[in-house]
Formats: C-alpha cells, structure tokens, sequence
C-alpha cells in the first residue's frame, strides 16, 4: 500500500549551507542543466543513512573543496511541484568554512560558475528554490520555515 504512495513521484531531501564572506555577501553556486542557468546555495543531496550535518560537510568538500567549521541549522524551506510529481525539502544551514575561496571540482559537472552577492543582488537572480522572500526580510527576522513556488525548468 505504501509503496503505490510514492510510485512516480520523487522526494528529494537537500541541504545547503548560507556561507557569507567577511562583507556579508552571499556565496551562491551557477548550475546549468538542459542548456539553462541558474543559481543555488550550495549543497546536494543527503544519502540514506547520512546525517544533514554530514551530508553538508560531504558536499561542501565534494563541489568545492570547503571544509566545515561550523554549522547551524538556519530555516526549513519546501518546494512542491503543481502536478504533485516532484517534492524538494531543503534543510538549510548557517555555515562558516576554513576558506572562503571554494575550487570547483573538475569531476563536478553540473556547476558551472560560483561567486559572493548581496541580498539584493539576490532577489534579481533566478534562484532556486526560489528563497527569496528570505533574503527580501530584514536579517533580524527568525524564519525557521519557508514555503516556495515551483520552479519549472524549461
């Protein structure tokens, strides 16, 4: 019964690291797939069996080549498709790294590009999930959850 639930549908849990540089600029990572670009927070997939913690460690280094010093659970953020198809929880994390300069990995295809923006350059990015509304608040505010609309990749 429980598996008819899930057939043909996807859940992907991700997280990604908030990383900003001595300015207070944000890192964001350029992803291009089916020839169209991008923006994230970096960060992936967590593997069963894997704590968020560690998953975030294993990307960071894996992508690009940063090591974890601290981490903080910052917000919740949840993305569902419209056709109930897809369905993204991102668990994202204050994070500071031993250096700030990421290296892409060679071996790493699906980034394309990196750099560290303001929250205003942000909100006229095509980010995604589209977190936004997180960065158009006031820093103090405490959003622990964060629902987003549906990005359709065209």
């Amino acid at each position: 019964m429980m598996e008819s639930l899930f057939r043909n549908k996807s859940l992907r849990v991700r997280v990604a690291a908030l990383i900003k540089d001595k300015k207070g600029k944000i890192l964001l990572v350029q992803q291009t797939k089916k020839n169209s670009s991008y923006w994230l927070l970096p960060g992936g997939g967590i593997e069963f069996g894997e704590t968020a913690e560690e998953a975030l460690q294993r990307e960071l280094k894996e992508e690009l080549s940063l090591q974890v010093v601290q981490s903080e659970f910052l917000l919740l953020n949840e993305s569902i498709d419209p056709l109930k198809k897809k369905h993204l929880v991102q668990l994202v994390f204050q994070t500071k790294v031993k250096e700030l300069v990421p290296t892409l990995s060679p071996k790493e295809k699906a980034i394309s590009g990196f750099g560290y923006f303001t929250p205003k350059e942000i909100l006229d990015m095509d980010l995604r999930p589209n977190i936004k509304k997180f960065f158009s608040k006031k820093a103090n505010t405490q959003i622990r959850y964060l629902s987003s609309e549906w990005v359709k990749e065209t």
